[in-house]
């Protein structure tokens, strides 16, 4: 016993714009985008005096409220900082205020960032504080 499957206009229409659709999904820009670290402030490997905020600039707008960072010190204590906002005139850039006074060492920033298309990102760098 054999089976023949003879597909009709309308079911190859409707296989053809699902694979249209998923080639565009693939292919597309929107579907790889994340957001993306541009610079900091104290940027990755600086040396400066202590910050009173941590000022990342991404490729995209980023979401305060799902996004921010946590700083520690050389032995691993974590620095107290404030609730994570947007630059009010540039809405890609995070900035965290620094709470305490940074005495000289060097500090580890882990970050994250989710974007308006919610994609999750994180990284981390490092700067160093000198009086």
């Amino acid at each position: 016993m054999s089976f023949r499957f003879t597909a009709t206009g309308k079911q190859m229409s409707k296989t053809s714009t699902a694979m249209g659709l998923i080639a565009v999904i693939f292919s597309s820009g929107i579907a790889l985008a994340h957001p993306q670290l541009e610079a900091s402030e104290p940027a990755a490997g600086a040396t400066t005096s202590s910050p009173k905020q941590i000022r990342i600039t991404f490729n995209e707008v980023v979401i305060p409220k799902f996004s921010g960072i946590e700083i520690k010190d050389k032995a691993g204590r974590t620095i107290t900082t404030g609730k994570s906002t947007v630059d009010p005139a540039d809405k890609k850039r995070l900035v965290v205020p620094v709470k305490e006074e940074l005495s000289s060492g060097e500090y580890k920033v882990d970050w994250h960032a989710v974007s308006d298309d919610t994609h999750r990102v994180k990284g981390t760098y490092s700067f160093s504080v000198t009086r």
